[in-house]
């Protein structure tokens, strides 16, 4: 299915993935995969523009790509027997991923965050990965808190544009395209949805939290197909 949208003129379209719906505990599932798995990509395609995302964007709007490592290395696993996913499969999911913020923004700034334990696991993909930025933290929570400040300082710089009399920051991005599952990136994503930048939720695998889900402008999963009933 193809689709277009309101000021969505000059950006890829190619189609819609969806419907999506809440399951009892709270979590969403993907009820319609997108037609190629992240395990089977031979080459970066770019995902369809949703559109979802408010008309008062640019065609061509800055974007700020965040990726939580942790959540693509279990995300893609889940339903199977596998804690974690092949290499493969990440690098396949990842470059989609920076494949679709660059078809919108060939100068995007993509950041990718791990555990320490994540980048362990998947260092080849990481090493691999060209000029993309790459920040390892300590902990469970690591890479979450190294996205959360990468947010906090967009929210800052877009502060900043609202306060008559200051100085302006000089192109902060207008989109962000976060690939996660976890509640703990809500607030900061609402507090951007507040000033005018949307997000855009790629979510590896098939369960989001549902805070997270609703408070992104857009939602697209990414990965294994559902398993079979």
């Amino acid at each position: 299915m193809t689709s277009q949208h309101g000021s969505g003129a000059g950006r890829p379209v190619l189609g819609l993935a969806g419907p999506n719906r809440p399951d009892q505990e709270g979590v969403f599932q993907a009820m319609r995969p997108l037609s190629a798995r992240a395990d089977v990509l031979a080459q970066p395609v770019h995902l369809p523009y949703p559109p979802e995302l408010p008309d008062g964007l640019p065609a061509r709007p800055r974007v700020l790509q965040l990726t939580d490592a942790d959540a693509v290395s279990r995300g893609l696993a889940d339903g199977t027997r596998r804690d974690r996913a092949p290499d493969r499969e990440v690098r396949a999911c990842l470059e989609l991923v920076w494949a679709t913020a660059r078809t919108i923004d060939p100068g995007a700034r993509i950041v990718n965050a791990a555990s320490s334990v994540t980048a362990t696991r998947h260092l080849d993909v990481m090493t691999a990965s060209g000029g993309n930025t790459w920040l390892v933290r300590r902990g469970l929570d690591g890479a979450d808190r190294a996205l959360l400040e990468e947010l906090d300082h967009l929210t800052d710089m877009h502060r900043m544009l609202h306060q008559p009399g200051r100085r302006h920051p000089v192109g902060p991005a207008e989109l962000v395209i976060l690939v996660a599952q976890d509640h703990i990136f809500a607030r900061s994503i609402r507090r951007l949805r507040l000033l005018g930048v949307p997000t855009w939720l790629l979510v590896p695998g098939r369960s989001v939290a549902r805070e997270l889900f609703t408070t992104a402008c857009a939602v697209t999963f990414i990965g294994p197909r559902p398993r079979s009933r």
